[in-house]
């Protein structure tokens, strides 16, 4: 929901709200006005009888339209008592519809005699006043509803124009263009804040980005030239005589500095990950990059007695940088090779919605929710480095693939499921029912 309909929402909340209690203090206010007014009026009608009786005149049956009654009292009362009463009238065959009547009474001593002189009049009942109110307020709901739609709608094209500007520019801005966000000006206090902060944010984070792209590049440059030393001066220390178990010493070095060489290059390349410097708008096919993967590890999976099986479909493209697409392919198929056993399988299968490679091999030792974390390792593998899934999870996020890793049977399933179909929702439903058919999962 967008914000000026929160807001346009909440103010007609509220108008339902009040208007009910307006309406009620309306209707008593005018209530108590027209009586106000009828009882005032019926007093002076009583002076004036009062008046024409103290002149000898005798006072008619009616009075500036108010029907007089006059009685005599034996006993006096004080002047300005005044007895106001006020009951429905509805079959009184002189109106033609039900009203209130109103009769004020009040006491005069005239030539040493008490008189009573009433007088009546009728006003407007209290269903009539409301139905006028009802009639009012239904169209005075109708106009304030339209008016504030029309007028939100309106009103946040100029008012909120600055804070959508903000949000695009935010949408279209790139860490690796390196430049400056330049905000919409604004004389809104608070958008100027979010402005200012949001300017402060995207500056500090273009700094981090530099400076971490520069770390990167200084370590994959600086830490490659002692490597290259040692692995040298062991090879020119290999050469010469040495003892058996110099020589094992002198492996186990060897092995350690490749290693170390290895996390040095995938710890570079989650740093390019996340700096998003593998950004691409083209589809690559995916089918040859996966044959060619699958036909480079040929040799390799001949010299550990592994059958392999492919069922790879063509022509499935998808969006992924080149690069990205060989990292992926040689870190899940030599993950395959790495952890299988003796005499086992991996099967490699690819179509338009997902890519499954499947290996036999040993349970994972490690919970399977930390797999794709770095330096989470399923099985303690000495030639793992720990960083291969995890690279491999960072490419997946990066370009909305799906990843899932699960156990069962005695293989290891790894399955990525592209994203972009206009229906992924249900082939995913479908990829699952036909993994689940398969390994009888």
């Amino acid at each position: 929901m967008k914000l000026v309909d929160r807001f346009t929402l909440w103010f007609l909340g509220i108008t339902m709200l009040i208007i009910p209690v307006n309406s009620f203090i309306t209707y008593q206010s005018i209530k108590r006005e027209i009586d106000k007014a009828a009882i005032e009026r019926l007093k002076h009608v009583n002076v004036r009888v009062a008046g024409q009786i103290e002149r000898g005149e005798v006072p008619g049956e009616y009075s500036q339209g108010c029907k007089i009654k006059v009685e005599t009292t034996a006993a006096g009362h004080p002047v300005d008592v005044y007895e106001v009463t006020e009951k429905d009238v509805t079959h009184d065959p002189e109106l033609k519809d039900n009203d209130r009547k109103i009769t004020v009474a009040s006491f005069h001593t005239i030539n040493n005699k008490h008189y009573k002189i009433i007088s009546g009049d009728y006003v407007s009942r209290s269903e009539q006043i409301l139905a006028g109110l009802r009639t009012s307020i239904m169209w005075k709901l109708i106009i304030l509803i339209c008016l504030v739609v029309l007028t939100a709608r309106l009103a946040s094209r100029f008012v909120l124009a600055p804070f959508y500007g903000t949000l695009k520019k935010l949408q279209r801005f790139n860490l690796k263009l390196k430049k400056k966000l330049v905000l919409p000006p604004t004389r809104t206090k608070e958008l100027q804040e979010l402005n200012c902060f949001v300017s402060k944010m995207t500056d500090k984070a273009v700094d981090d980005y530099n400076s971490l792209k520069e770390f990167a590049e200084n370590a994959s440059h600086e830490l490659q030239t002692p490597l290259a030393i040692i692995r040298s001066k062991l090879e020119l220390l290999s050469e010469s005589d040495i003892q058996g178990e110099q020589a094992v010493l002198i492996t186990d070095m060897q092995n350690a500095v490749d290693k170390l060489t290895r996390i040095n290059r995938s710890l570079i390349l989650l740093s390019r990950l996340e700096n998003n410097e593998y950004e691409t708008e083209e589809e690559v096919n995916l089918s040859h990059y996966t044959q060619e993967a699958v036909n480079a590890f040929g040799d390799l999976v001949s010299l550990k007695s592994l059958t392999l099986q492919c069922n790879i479909d063509t022509n499935v493209d998808v969006r992924l940088h080149a690069s990205l697409a060989d990292i992926l392919l040689n870190n899940l198929i030599s993950n395959a090779i790495r952890h299988n056993i003796p005499g086992g399988s991996i099967e490699v299968s690819l179509n338009r919605r997902c890519l499954v490679i499947s290996n036999t091999g040993l349970p994972p030792e490690g919970a399977t929710e930390d797999m794709f974390q770095r330096f989470k390792k399923g099985s303690q593998s000495n030639n793992s480095i720990g960083i291969g899934l995890s690279i491999v999870k960072q490419i997946c996020d990066m370009n909305s693939f799906e990843i899932r890793y699960h156990y069962t049977s005695d293989r290891h399933h790894v399955e990525v499921f592209f994203a972009g179909e206009a229906n992924s929702s249900k082939l995913l439903q479908n990829d699952e029912r036909y993994l689940q058919e398969k390994y009888q999962l």
